[in-house]
């Protein structure tokens, strides 16, 4: 058999656990999986294809079909399929080895060579266009040398890093890393052309059904991409890579966690008793939100995605200080950026260039900015929108929806009222989230009386077709201005923010939180006319011209604008959504966990058996996760960091924490009786 330098092998067996036999499915006159053979056929980076199967009998049909066919077949031990991948790619001379699943029967060969040619570019040692996806689900290309590939094979333990061939080589600090992204404006991100389920066959069966009628195999990525939207998209809601998934969660032990070591962070929290109200500087960074005695209360350091308490114990952080550091800690260009521009000076006493230049790049890529006004955190600029709102309107009251910060105009419509004037509560009206018709009763019980409405677009509930737009035409309607709070959804999920998500402009919108990257800064920004109206408002503070934090935040925007960060953000969270409920599902958990929103910004529910938050579950499953090394709250807060290696820690520690809760669960057993601590409180409790 003649040596090739690069292989392409196909990982293939009949034993599907949802879909059994499906590589063997008829596909037109052909099976599935010779469909994607014949696709390969026309990819020039490829000097063979080789499928690799099982030697179990189950897959000796699927091995005489295919070598009837007169493709290359390797067949090796069926549990441990690192070695049956690396005998096929072997065997066969692999210098430079594709990986590609048989479950994929749209795949294209333009995709296959655009990746392998970008392996070899890159001088990397594995290159892929899974990390983050920007192609529909079925594209999947993997390329590694072969050393990589035998390293693997040699250092890879039992379980999942063998029951899977690429784990350990996007995990190890050994192998260099490199994600490809196609640039191709097609769309395909988020289109599932993957065969996991029945819809999904019948799927690609009626897409292979139009392209039979264009011509012969093989067919580019533009032309499937056409025949597929002609066909009508599916979209990718299905979880991929449930057996991976399952790999963990057999591969954890399922037993409680050991405590952590704390000494030093509780004695911190002994002395700041005496000295810091509260103990904290920011409730939902305080004690409270953990569970005392189990979780740690001071951190000393962070790196990326990973933190380092004053215990010297370490956690991959998913809360990121509550979602300023959408890059992770740390970053180096940041930094330098903030560290440049304070060396040279950072508070001055006249206005500094950099504050014209940074608004205009946040005119340029905010769709309701005409002008920018700075402030240093996010309860300044909401604050300071509401009173310029009340200034061009010369009305008093606001209808609001979300959470909009701790001064008196708005904290007043919580149950953390304590020193605020009954005067000024009554100014400020909570409406609810998604129902136009209480918006409008609620401005119609005081006309002409409204400056503002002001909510926060997006939270963890996207809202439904045409929401947003009606809330805009009530506000106008009764005279109102429009002011998206954005400072949780500004650039998490997008350069835009949701208004540019949504294709809803506001008169007036807040950013904050990840514009610097944990350096302190926010803006307001809007409508010209609105805007100039500060020239009469009082809004000024010393320190809104911080310079460094602009110098930040600048360099925030380079990475956000032109790299690959947002994409791979997006990408992290969905594996951890997608991983979360498949882990929960294997521990019988399946209808008693929960995921809403974004990938960039997740809220994670546990229920009880009627469908109402279960505070003790959830603490318990807390408990387990914080002892394993992941600091989490009740939601992921995504940054760029968050790596394969550190997205893996996280769903290893879920594994556990869900098969040990899950266990007892089954058992019947009192779920309180296993927390060694307290169940966190919340910072707002329902009024009554």
């Amino acid at each position: 058999m003649p040596m090739s330098r690069t292989v392409a092998v196909i990982q293939a067996r009949t034993s599907s656990t949802r879909l059994p036999r499906k590589v063997l499915a008829p596909v037109g006159p052909v099976t599935l999986v010779e469909r994607l053979v014949r696709q390969l056929g026309g990819a020039r980076e490829l000097d063979a294809v080789v499928v690799a199967t099982s030697a179990d009998p189950s897959d000796d049909e699927l091995a005489a079909h295919l070598e009837a066919a007169g493709v290359p077949v390797y067949r090796g031990e069926l549990d441990d399929v690192l070695a049956r991948f690396a005998g096929a790619a072997l065997s066969h001379g692999a210098e430079v080895v594709v990986r590609l699943t048989g479950d994929c029967p749209l795949h294209t060969p333009d995709t296959v060579d655009e990746v392998v040619a970008a392996f070899r570019a890159s001088g990397a040692d594995y290159a892929s266009n899974v990390d983050p996806y920007t192609r529909p689900d079925g594209l999947d290309v993997e390329v590694f040398h072969r050393g990589a590939l035998e390293r693997a094979l040699r250092e890879a333990q039992p379980g999942p890093d063998r029951e899977h061939v690429t784990p350990w080589l996007r995990r190890s600090e050994a192998v260099r890393r490199h994600a490809h992204l196609h640039r191709d404006g097609l769309g395909g991100e988020g289109l599932r052309w993957t065969v996991d389920e029945p819809a999904d066959l019948e799927y690609v069966r009626r897409v292979w059904a139009r392209l039979d009628e264009i011509g012969a195999q093989p067919h580019s990525y533009e032309t499937i991409m056409k025949a597929a939207l002609e066909v009508g998209a599916r979209d990718g809601a299905d979880i991929s890579n449930r057996g991976y998934y399952r790999s963990l969660f057999e591969a954890a032990a399922g037993e409680a966690a050991p405590p952590l070591r704390l000494e030093r962070s509780e004695e911190l929290l002994r002395r700041s008793a005496a000295v810091v109200p509260g103990g904290a500087q920011t409730y939902s960074k305080s004690w409270r939100q953990h569970i005392r005695g189990v979780s740690p209360v001071f951190l000393e350091r962070g790196e990326g995605a990973r933190v380092w308490d004053v215990d010297g114990n370490e956690y991959v952080d998913l809360v990121q200080g509550l979602l300023p550091n959408v890059l992770g800690y740390a970053h180096p260009e940041v930094d330098r950026a903030a560290y440049e521009r304070a060396r040279r000076g950072h508070s001055f006493s006249l206005a500094h260039p950099l504050e014209v230049e940074l608004a205009e790049r946040l005119v340029r890529l905010i769709p309701c900015a005409e002008m920018v006004r700075f402030g240093k955190n996010g309860s300044d600029a909401t604050a300071g929108a509401v009173r310029v709102a009340r200034a061009f309107t010369r009305r008093d009251r606001v209808a609001t929806c979300g959470y909009h910060g701790w001064q008196d105009w708005f904290i007043g419509t919580t149950s953390r009222t304590a020193g605020v004037p009954e005067a000024v509560r009554e100014l400020a009206h909570p409406f609810p989230y998604d129902d136009l018709e209480a918006l409008d009763r609620l401005l119609s019980a005081h006309p002409g009386e409204f400056a503002a409405v002001i909510m926060e677009p997006f939270n963890f509930f996207p809202p439904a077709e045409g929401y947003l737009q009606g809330v805009r035409e009530l506000a106008h309607r009764h005279g109102a201005l429009l002011i998206f709070d954005e400072i949780c959804t500004g650039f998490h999920m997008g350069l835009g923010g949701a208004q540019k998500m949504f294709g809803v402009l506001p008169d007036l919108a807040t950013f904050g939180k990840a514009m610097g990257n944990g350096y302190p800064i926010s803006c307001i920004v809007g409508r010209r006319d609105v805007m100039q109206t500060f020239d009469d408002v009082f809004v000024s503070f010393t320190f809104a011209g911080d310079v460094a934090a602009m110098a930040a935040a600048m360099a925030v925007l380079d990475v956000l604008e032109h790299t690959d960060a947002l994409p791979r953000m997006h990408a992290a969270g969905r594996k951890l959504a997608d991983g979360a409920h498949a882990l929960a599902a294997e521990a019988g958990l399946g209808d008693r966990f929960r995921t809403h929103g974004h990938p960039a910004w997740t809220l994670l529910r546990f229920l009880d058996a009627g469908g109402a938050d279960d505070p003790v579950l959830k603490t318990l499953w807390s408990q387990e996760v914080v002892r394993r090394g992941v600091l989490v709250l009740a939601t992921h807060n995504v940054c760029a960091a968050l790596d394969y290696a550190a997205v893996e820690h996280v769903l290893r520690a879920y594994a556990e924490a869900f098969r040990f809760v899950g266990r007892l669960a089954a058992e019947g057993a009192d779920l309180a009786a296993y927390l060694d601590g307290p169940v966190p409180s919340p910072a707002f409790r329902a009024r009554g």
